[in-house]
């Protein structure tokens, strides 16, 4: 599922060329443009480009920024028109605190991929890291409306505390606590105790914050399922406050 592979770099990775060079049996109306131009391209240049966006994509998730954005750079030189480099450039520039440069990039995307849930996403956290957060909040509701219903699926839950963040920073504590009023420390998910920490860190006490935040990680140590609730506390720049300290 495309959702799925959005969560695996916090709803920031990209759709591999490697698989979408072969259009056999495909009607040509349905290939987007710029693969089809990329298909063309002799077999090594491709080759070459692929392992560069695939070493990029790996350097993302390792939040190797700039590394990321280097192995970029060569993809550009063999081919400039795929707009999923633009998404994870300015994935790169978000986290950077590169702002206007970001917002370029996701232009850019837009003119290939307005209705990507990529671009989107990217969009809401570049309103999320501006500090824009009722913004956020329209882009990333967006999102949610279109997931369909899986029981225990991840994803909600992670675009839900960037949603409570939101509120929380526009301090709207009520609306925020209606998003988890149902959970508690039984519900399999480290929504609970995010929100329960961004609730503390709210009203100032940040030793009850790490102690949640220390308890999601003992529980869901397994698969990263926690780095998506600290880059979303990343991103509004708290996150010395929400973190546990490091030894």
């Amino acid at each position: 599922m495309r959702f799925l592979i959005l969560c695996t770099f916090f709803l920031c990775a990209l759709t591999p060329v490697s698989q979408a060079v072969n259009f056999q049996g495909q009607s040509m109306a349905s290939i987007p443009a710029w693969l089809a131009e990329f298909s063309n391209l002799e077999s090594k240049k491709r080759i070459e480009y692929i392992e560069n966006f695939n070493k990029a994509k790996i350097a993302y998730a390792a939040s190797n920024w700039h590394i990321c954005l280097a192995y970029l750079s060569e993809c550009e030189f063999i081919y400039n028109k795929n707009p999923h480099v633009r998404n994870l450039r300015a994935s790169c520039l978000i986290a950077l605190k590169n702002y206007d440069e970001a917002e370029e990039e996701i232009n850019k995307a837009k003119d290939y991929l307005p209705n990507d849930e990529t671009t989107i996403m990217n969009c809401a956290n570049l309103h999320l890291a501006k500090k824009e957060y009722a913004q956020c909040i329209v882009l990333i509701k967006g999102i949610l409306d279109k997931l369909p219903y899986e029981e225990g699926a991840t994803i909600p839950d992670v675009l839900t505390f960037r949603i409570y963040l939101c509120h929380l920073m526009l301090g709207q504590e009520k609306e925020a606590q209606e998003l988890v009023r149902e959970l508690n420390p039984m519900s399999d998910t480290p929504l609970y105790y995010y929100s329960q920490a961004a609730l503390h860190i709210s009203k100032g006490n940040a030793a009850l914050a790490r102690q949640d935040i220390m308890a999601a990680e003992a529980i869901f140590y397994a698969g990263n399922a926690t780095l998506p609730y600290q880059q979303a506390i990343q991103a509004t720049g708290l996150e010395e406050k929400f973190l546990p300290a490091k030894n």
